[in-house]
C-alpha cells in the first residue's frame, strides 16, 4: 500500500470561519470556493435552477428539430450508447425522453468484447438494416466518422451527443452536442453523457417532464467519476432526493437487491454498490440485462434483472481478485522493479483489465497496463498516476499499437503481442523522463484538524451536509495530533489494523486503519502518533 505525504491545510482568513454556524464546516466550505454565506448555501443546497440552460449547448436547436421531425413522421430512431453505467443511463434517459414525445425508438448498446467501443461500421450496418432513419449516439460518436459517414451516404441522419474530448473536425452529423466544443456557450464543460442527455431531455419534455429522469442522471454522473461540482453537483443531489420515487422501477429494484434503502441512496452507494452492478454485466457477459433493467416499467421483471446483475457482479468480483493475485505473482517473479507495469495474462478478461490496473496503481503507485494476451494481439486497459498522461504516452508509442484511446488517467488499448516488451520499455522511459527525480510520493491533502472532543456523531452529521462527495469534491480528510495507541492488533484476515487512539486528556476512540495490517510493528515503536 502506497504511503502518503501529508499536506496540511493553509491558514484561512478570519472571514473564512463565518460561512456557516459551524466553524469546522466554514473552513471546508472556504476551501471549496465559498466566499460568502450565499455561496455556501448554493453549495450546500443546490437547486435545479442553478443548472445551465439546454439551449446554451451547441447544435441543440437542429438536434431537437430533427428528433421532433422523426417523431412526427413515425420514423424509427436508433439510440446508440455505451456499455458502461454512464452510457447505459444516458441511453435510457434519451430513450425514455424520445418515447415521451411519441417517437419510435430502438436502443442499442455494443458488446464490449465483440463490438468494441463506439459506433463501428458493423453496428451502423445493423442499425440501417433494422430500418432506422435517425441515429442518436450518446457517450460516443465523436471519433466515429467512418460509421457516421456510411450512414449519411445511405440517407440516415445522425445526432451526436458526447462529452469526450472534441477534435478540430466535428463528426459528420446533423448536430454535434458537446459542452467541450470551442464554440459552446454552456457554462460548465464537465457534464458526463448522462448529464448531457438529461439536458436534451429537458429541451424535449420541459423541466417537469424530465424530472423523473434525474435519478438516472445522478447514477451516470457518479459512476463516470466526473467532478461533483456545479451542474454535476446539482444533478446528483437532486437525483438522490428522488431515488425512492419517481426513479425508474429498475433503479429501485437494484437498490433493494443490494440491500440499500432506495430513499437513502448516497453517492457512495452509487459509486461502490449500484454502479458496479450496472457495469458488471458488460464486463463479464453482455450489457443487455442492465439496459433492460433501466428501461423496464414492470416490477417483477425489474426484480429478476436486478438479481441477475448482482450475480454478474459477484462473478466480476471473483474474476477481478483472481486476476489481481496473478498480476501480483507476475510482479513478484520479476528480477527488477520496472517504473511502469505492463502485465499480460493468457486467461484474463479485457473487460476487467481496468479494474485490476486501478488496484495495482493504488497498491504500488506506479502506472499499470493490464492486458488479456492473445496469440497475435493483446487487449486491455491502462491506469496512471498524477502527473503522467497515459493517453499521451500511448500516442507516443502508437507505432506499436493496433488502437488506443482515453484520457490522462485512464486509457484502453490493443497492442501486437510481439510488441509487449518494447511497449513496457518505451513507456518506462517516458515515465522516467517525466519524473527525472523519481516518482513522488502520493499526496494526501488534509482539510482541518479535529480535536478529540470533536470525534463525535455530531461532527459526522455536520460533515454529511457536504454530500454528495466524490471526484472533484472529495469527502473531507481530518487529522488529529499526539495520540497514544493501545491494543493494536490486526483484523482477523490480517488486512487491516485495529487499535484504540487515546488523546492526552485520556479520551479513547476505537479506530481502524484499512489495508494497513502490515504496519503493526511500526505502532509498537511509537510513543505518540498523528
Amino acid at each position: 500500500m502506497a504511503r502518503y505525504r501529508w499536506i496540511e491545510p493553509a491558514p484561512i482568513p478570519p472571514e473564512g470561519f463565518d460561512l456557516h454556524d459551524s466553524p469546522l464546516l466554514s473552513q471546508i466550505l472556504f476551501r471549496c470556493g465559498a466566499r460568502g454565506r450565499r455561496d455556501a448555501a448554493r453549495f450546500l443546497y443546490p437547486q435545479l435552477d442553478q443548472l445551465g440552460r439546454p439551449e446554451e449547448l451547441p447544435d441543440l436547436a437542429p438536434a431537437i428539430a430533427r428528433i421532433r421531425l422523426a417523431a412526427s413522421r413515425g420514423e424509427q430512431v436508433a439510440v446508440f450508447g455505451d456499455y458502461d453505467a454512464d452510457g447505459l443511463t444516458a441511453a435510457t434517459i434519451l430513450t425514455r425522453a424520445l418515447r415521451g414525445i411519441g417517437a419510435v425508438v430502438q436502443t442499442y448498446i455494443p458488446h464490449r468484447i465483440v463490438d468494441g467501443y463506439g459506433l463501428r461500421p458493423a453496428a451502423a450496418e445493423r442499425i440501417h438494416r433494422d430500418g432506422a432513419r435517425l441515429v442518436v449516439t450518446v457517450d460516443c460518436g465523436t471519433g466515429d466518422d467512418e460509421a457516421l459517414a456510411w450512414l449519411a451516404a445511405r440517407g440516415t441522419d445522425a445526432v451526436v451527443i458526447d462529452h469526450h474530448q472534441v477534435p478540430d473536425e466535428h463528426p459528420p452529423a446533423v448536430a454535434f452536442i458537446s459542452p467541450r466544443r470551442r464554440d459552446s456557450h454552456y457554462p460548465f464543460d464537465g457534464l458526463c453523457a448522462a448529464g448531457l442527455a438529461y439536458q436534451v431531455a429537458r429541451a424535449l419534455l420541459g423541466d417537469a417532464g424530465a424530472e423523473p429522469l434525474l435519478p438516472l442522471a445522478a447514477v451516470g454522473t457518479v459512476a463516470d467519476v466526473v467532478p461533483l461540482l456545479d451542474d454535476n453537483r446539482v444533478l446528483v443531489q437532486q437525483g438522490l432526493r428522488r431515488f425512492g420515487s419517481p426513479a425508474a422501477v429498475g433503479l429501485r429494484a437494484l437498490a433493494v437487491d443490494a440491500d440499500v434503502d432506495p430513499t437513502a441512496v448516497t453517492a457512495w452507494h452509487i459509486g461502490y454498490v449500484l454502479g458496479p452492478r450496472l457495469n458488471a454485466a458488460g464486463r463479464v457477459a453482455t450489457p443487455q440485462p442492465a439496459l433492460d433493467l433501466l428501461l423496464t416499467d414492470d416490477h417483477r421483471e425489474a426484480v429478476h434483472l436486478a438479481a441477475e446483475l448482482t450475480r454478474y457482479n459477484a462473478q466480476r468480483q471473483r474474476e477481478t481478485e483472481r486476476m489481481l493475485v496473478d498480476a501480483e505473482a507476475l510482479l513478484a517473479r520479476r528480477a527488477a522493479t520496472s517504473p511502469l507495469m505492463v502485465l499480460a495474462g493468457d486467461d484474463w478478461s479485457p473487460g476487467l483489465a481496468g479494474l485490476v490496473a486501478s488496484r495495482l496503481v493504488e497498491h504500488h503507485h506506479r502506472p499499470a497496463v493490464v492486458l488479456a494476451r492473445g496469440e497475435e494481439t493483446s487487449r486491455g486497459s491502462a491506469r496512471s498516476i498524477a502527473g503522467f498522461d497515459i493517453a499521451a504516452a500511448l500516442q507516443a508509442c502508437g507505432d506499436l499499437l493496433v488502437e488506443h484511446g482515453g484520457h490522462r488517467g485512464a486509457a484502453g488499448l490493443t497492442v501486437e503481442t510481439a510488441n509487449l516488451a518494447e511497449l513496457e520499455a518505451r513507456l518506462g522511459m517516458l515515465l522516467e523522463r517525466t519524473f527525472a527525480g523519481g516518482i513522488p510520493e502520493p499526496a494526501l491533502e488534509l482539510d482541518a484538524e479535529l480535536h478529540p472532543n470533536e470525534l463525535t456523531l455530531t461532527t459526522t452529521a455536520l460533515v454529511s451536509a457536504l454530500e454528495p462527495t466524490g471526484a472533484g469534491n472529495p469527502a473531507p480528510v481530518f487529522f488529529t495530533r499526539g495520540l497514544h495507541v493501545t491494543d493494536a492488533r490486526p483484523s482477523r484476515d490480517g488486512k487491516h489494523l485495529m487499535f484504540d487512539a487515546v488523546a492526552r486528556d485520556g479520551r479513547a476512540t476505537h479506530a481502524v486503519a484499512f489495508q494497513q495490517g502490515g504496519r503493526l510493528g511500526e505502532l509498537d515503536r511509537l510513543e505518540r502518533v498523528d
